[in-house]
Order: structure tokens, then sequence, then C-alpha cells
């Protein structure tokens, strides 16, 4: 059990809300719309390869223009010369709204019920998430809407995971002490490591990675709820 903890920040993507049916499904979907058939595990394999080159370095977001040119470099990387439809820029576009839609977003188990037991048993909830604008438009058709009190999101504050200042401006906007809070996220280096260099709480639930051993790792939202005190029920 954790005590004195206040607030609760959610990391977004692998955290509450993974890409449905997948991403590389999704873009398999889009492709299909604009005469290129490839498959969806092919593709999937491609986008992880291009998202793991791309993310070593921060993506810098500091207007809409900034991150739809950074998607769209991903998406060509991911596709290569040789799957790029010849409308690409129509493509693009095609599916950078499709990704901003919630239609293709859905909540882990247990992510709604968590929250909203955390809040009837009176802590404060929000998000802290790398992702540009469109996490807004994402969150405005999921049942998440309305129910966190906070939603900061790095191309609006200037500054990504794991950059300090973005999880002090968590802290700043609720006025809470480091050790009154808690990060709830899916990455060691991303989420667990600078939440404790600021000696906040911090828990690792979906990890796609080898936790060490010090880090604190949960099986399921229900396991947050109880290491707070928190009855699903209350």
């Amino acid at each position: 059990m954790i005590n004195g903890i206040k607030g609760v920040y959610f990391d977004a993507g692998g955290t509450l809300l993974h890409p449905h049916p997948s991403v590389g499904e999704i873009y398999a979907l889009v492709l299909r719309r604009w005469g290129v058939d490839l498959p969806a595990p092919m593709l999937q394999a491609a986008f992880r390869d291009s998202w793991t080159r791309l993310t070593r370095t921060p993506k810098d977001f500091t207007s809409e223009e900034t991150e739809k040119e950074w998607w769209r470099n991903l998406v060509m990387m991911t596709l290569g010369t040789q799957n790029r439809p010849g409308n690409f820029e129509d493509f693009f576009e095609d599916l950078y709204v499709s990704f901003s839609s919630a239609e293709y977003w859905r909540l882990h188990d247990g992510a709604l019920d968590c929250i909203h037991a955390l809040r009837l048993a009176g802590f404060k909830t929000g998000i802290i998430s790398n992702w540009d604008h469109r996490l807004r438009s994402i969150l405005a058709g999921t049942p998440l809407c309305g129910v966190m009190d906070d939603v900061i999101i790095s191309s609006e504050v200037g500054c990504e995971k794991p950059d300090l200042r973005i999880f002090m401006e968590g802290a700043r906007r609720w006025d809470f002490e480091p050790a009154e809070l808690l990060y709830v996220g899916d990455s060691v280096h991303h989420d667990i490591e600078p939440c404790r260099k600021l000696g906040w709480s911090a828990v690792l639930i979906h990890p796609h990675e080898q936790a060490p051993p010090e880090v604190g790792v949960v099986g399921s939202f229900e396991e947050v709820c109880r290491l707070l005190d928190v009855h699903r029920d209350s």
C-alpha cells in the first residue's frame, strides 16, 4: 500500500488507451481505401521499427504543423518508397484524421472503473501524455471525457517525458507535494525514472520492456486501486 497520495496521473497511450484493432490493421484499412493492399502484420512490424528509430530523440512538437510533419515522416518511413499510394498526401491526411477519432481507440480493461473509484474516494485524477493535439478529440469520444481533473499534453506545454518539467507542471497545477502524487505508466524510461527523481510514487502497468527489480509493477487497474486502499465498489 502507498500512503499519503492525493492525486494520480496516468499516461495515455499504452496505459489507458490502445489502438483498435491495431496500428497495422488501421494502416491496412486506410491503405485499401487508396488502392494499396498490404498485410497488417507487416505494417505493424514496420511501424514499430520506425517508431523506435524516430522516438530516440524528442519529437519537439511546437505547433500543429510540426506535429503533422513528424507523423508524415513516420508514415513515410513505415511504408518505404515502394508501398506508398501515388496520392500520398491525400492518403496521409485520411490516416492522420482516422487516428484522431475515438473510433480507433479503446480503453484498457478496468481503467474507467479504477478512475471512477479513485475519484469517489477523493483522489484527483489526470493525464500526463506525450501526444499531440489530437488526444483531446480522442478523449472527447471516450468515457474518459469529463472524468479527469487535468490533461497535460506534451505538445501543448512544450516538453515531453522523460523531461522532468512536464511532471513538475502536473504538481504545480494541483499544488501537491511530490510525496502526494502517484504516476501510472507503461515505460520505465519515460514514466517511472523521472517520477522517482522528483520524489513521486510510480508504478508500471502493461510494460513493453523488462522492468528492473526495484520498479513496482501492477498487473491490472484493480491493483492500482488496492495500492491506495481503494475498493472498486467504493
